[in-house]
């Protein structure tokens, strides 16, 4: 019974909706995908696979939590249009008794408030909404080069009138092959589903697996990330009569079946490059993304956007580190995201 309740649940997990395309109009809790910090935005958005101090790591692949950020406290704040706001705030410690390290986090988001109109369009009120999961992680050593990790995840919804609470979770595995500099992360992202409903109909979380690597070059302060996400549901595109896979393209020519792939493969991939400047570990780094996905879904043809990058800078103070980054959405602009994080341990030893 166990064993097929386990091939049972990898079924649903790799796919459920691989058949179908796009990853938008289903789902709830959306966002539970957004960059928890501006490390991971200026990197592309999904970075699985780097082993260092960063709390943030943890709430993207729990595995790559570990000893090196206990008692390391983070907040993060990201800029969205019209208004809306998002953000990130955790804490990292280590349980003796159980040999592990833990984290606890809140990563929320804020609609603002809009005009409430009725049926001819007068303006009776106002609305708002906000969305808000409670995070509690753990990860564990299981050999020299592997480690596991899980995030559990509480949340609450309020849009307007409707309010609706869940849960989900996070599996995850991070691989080290410490000679040549690489890091291998795998995830399961947001496995779960509504507790109480915003209507009638029980809604589930958008999964999204995930895998990636880091080189850190040997000759050179610099690493190198590649991600691949939705790869349990292989096509992202979405249809359109003239042919194209753009919704404002009116060009009707027909594309190759080798064309559509290759576009296709490469909406799953993100890639971020990291510089390390100066001593112990680079307390100034320079970093630069690129989204292919988002390049894909947010160009107006036959205008040329450098949406899809992103760019950032961190900088170490002592205890002190922040990180700003900033990504291209669209023709009209970009979002700000910035993050501070400090080393208490080290604080407290100053006192």
């Amino acid at each position: 019974m166990k064993i097929r309740f386990i091939y049972l649940l990898l079924i649903n997990i790799f796919f459920t909706g691989a058949v179908s395309s796009q990853v938008g109009g289903f789902g709830v809790f959306k966002f539970l995908n957004l960059s928890p910090s501006a490390r991971m935005t200026a990197l592309g958005d999904h970075v699985v696979s780097i082993y260092d101090d960063d709390i943030n790591m943890a709430l993207e692949n729990p595995s790559l939590l570990n000893e090196k950020m206990t008692k390391h406290v983070s907040l993060s704040h990201k800029f969205h249009f019209a208004g809306i706001k998002s953000g990130y705030a955790s804490y990292a410690f280590n349980v003796k008794k159980l040999n592990m390290p833990f984290h606890v986090g809140v990563q929320y988001i804020s609609y603002g408030e809009e005009a409430m109109t009725d049926l001819y369009g007068d303006n009776i009120g106002t609305v708002d909404g906000g969305e808000y999961a409670f995070i509690v992680g753990a990860s564990r050593e299981v050999y020299e080069k592997l480690r596991i990790g899980i995030n559990t995840k509480f949340i609450t919804s309020r849009l307007g009138s409707y309010n609706s609470t869940g849960i989900s979770m996070d599996l995850a595995s991070t691989y080290f092959i410490p000679n040549k500099n690489i890091t291998i992360g795998f995830v399961i992202k947001n496995i779960g589903a509504q507790l109480t409903k915003y209507g009638d109909e029980r809604e589930y979380t958008q999964r999204n697996v995930l895998l990636g690597i880091t080189k850190r070059l040997k000759h050179l302060p610099f690493r190198l990330i590649i991600t691949a996400h939705h790869l349990n549901r292989w096509n992202l595109l979405y249809d359109d009569p003239n042919g194209e896979n753009n919704l404002l393209n009116t060009d009707s020519q027909e594309i190759s079946k080798i064309s559509l792939w290759s576009d296709n493969f490469f909406r799953h991939l993100n890639f971020g490059g990291e510089f390390l400047l100066g001593k112990n570990g680079g307390p100034f780094r320079l970093r630069f993304g690129y989204n292919v996905m988002r390049a894909k879904e947010m160009r107006v043809f036959p205008f040329r956007s450098f949406a899809g990058f992103s760019f950032g800078i961190g900088l170490k103070i002592k205890r002190f580190r922040i990180d700003y980054a900033y990504s291209i959405q669209h023709l009209i602009g970009g979002k700000s995201h910035i993050t501070l994080s400090a080393n208490l341990s080290k604080y407290k030893k100053r006192l």
